[in-house]
């Protein structure tokens, strides 16, 4: 069969401009195309386009099935009714005909008594909230509006300093591994942090006890994601939400959405969307080992701490990874589930050789092995504790 016969094949860029172009947003619009691009991706497959092959596909959201479908059918892409569909009609003829006959022949004596029915919210406490506060819901909004137009961005560009630019890929990168918006934008705000703690202690601008407690350990109970070489701690909220944690307390996502956006200002949607259109060429895995390294091709060059330097999208869409051999379009790859990112179980340290025969040993011979100590080298260790050097004790009763 020659290749002349095979239907053409719908662009990738093409295919989320589709979508984003009937108000989905970009975000949703990858989540998409990374279930349905490879199994619907021609003109002829697109026709036959169907709810239940979306919700098939894992689609789950039925307000985002109809926007989909809309925006295929207003792309041109109109598929035949199909039979389901005529003979759900014919049902709908029939209940129709059916209650018109009931309503000819009178109210029943069911009918003629009136009934009281009771109100959904009659037992409500109105000083109660009907739901959680969602904190999208109170900014206004958590979205860039990515513009994914490939022509249209190309040759956009900024001037900003570094930090707004890491902390923009950090949120793509966390938001492209499978974590939601607002658990993507509190991750995002912690990476670049940590990332501007270690910059400024090697300067000396911090000192080197403010970068502890920063990074998660291994070896603890606390949960944490590895994110581009970062481990970040995680807070677990009452809605099964994950948040990045600060110095112990909870980074809310309205935070990096407001830096980054003023940072960026009228260029968000341009640099945003290119760096959307550069994880999406990657898969989760190894766009999360090669993250930092991408960023350090794209960032802008500073000459100092907080300099400000030029991002053009250009540099940015020319990282993306190149198609494989067969020429297939770099696939928008399944998200991964957020709850196998992070880690909850502690890893155990590894024992010394030397201690391990110690460890193994009962609990009263461990202590004996402490205590084998002479008086004088215990008073000598006592003679150099300085502890208690700087304090007054006289006012102690």
């Amino acid at each position: 069969m020659s290749d002349d016969t095979q239907p053409a094949k719908l662009p990738l860029p093409a295919f989320l401009k589709m979508l984003t172009n009937n108000n989905i947003p970009p975000s949703k619009a990858m989540a998409v195309a990374g279930k349905i691009y490879k199994t619907h991706n021609s003109p002829e497959q697109l026709s036959m386009l169907t709810d239940f092959s979306l919700e098939s596909a894992g689609v789950a959201e039925k307000e985002l099935r109809k926007q989909v479908l809309s925006a295929v059918r207003k792309a041109g892409y109109k598929g035949k009714h199909t039979t389901g569909s005529a003979a759900g009609t014919s049902r709908s003829a029939t209940a129709l005909s059916g209650a018109t006959v009931a309503k000819a022949a009178g109210p029943s004596k069911a009918d003629s008594k009136p009934q009281r029915k009771r109100k959904r919210d009659d037992d409500l406490n109105e000083l109660l909230p009907s739901r959680p506060p969602d904190e999208g819901d109170a900014y206004g909004s958590l979205e860039f509006n990515e513009i994914l137009d490939e022509e249209a961005i190309k040759k956009k560009y900024t001037v900003v300093n570094r930090a707004p630019i890491m902390m923009a890929w950090a949120f793509v990168v966390a938001e492209r591994l499978g974590f939601r918006r607002e658990e993507a934008l509190s991750i995002a705000s912690v990476y670049t942090e940590m990332n501007a703690v270690t910059k400024g202690v090697a300067l000396g601008i911090y000192r080197d006890g403010e970068q502890r407690g920063r990074e998660a350990s291994r070896t603890g109970s606390q949960p944490y994601v590895e994110l581009m070489g970062r481990r970040i701690p995680l807070y677990q909220t009452v809605s099964s939400q994950w948040r990045a944690l600060s110095n112990g307390a909870p980074v809310a996502p309205t935070a990096a959405f407001s830096y980054i956006t003023r940072a960026l200002r009228q260029t968000a949607p341009h640099i945003m969307g290119a760096l959307r259109l550069l994880a999406a060429s990657y898969s989760p895995a190894e766009l999360n080992e090669k993250g930092f390294s991408l960023y350090a091709e794209f960032r802008p060059p500073s000459e100092g701490w907080g300099q400000k330097g030029e991002v053009r999208c250009s540099t940015i869409l020319a990282l993306r990874k190149p198609r494989d051999e067969e020429g297939e379009e770099a696939s928008p790859a399944d998200h991964l589930d957020a709850e196998q990112l992070v880690k909850l179980e502690s890893m155990e340290p590894e024992v010394a050789p030397d201690r391990a025969q110690q460890a193994a040993e009962p609990a009263p011979k461990k202590s004996k092995l402490k205590c084998e100590l002479d008086h004088d080298e215990y008073d000598a260790a006592l003679a150099d504790d300085t502890l208690f050097t700087d304090l007054d004790l006289s006012s102690i009763p």
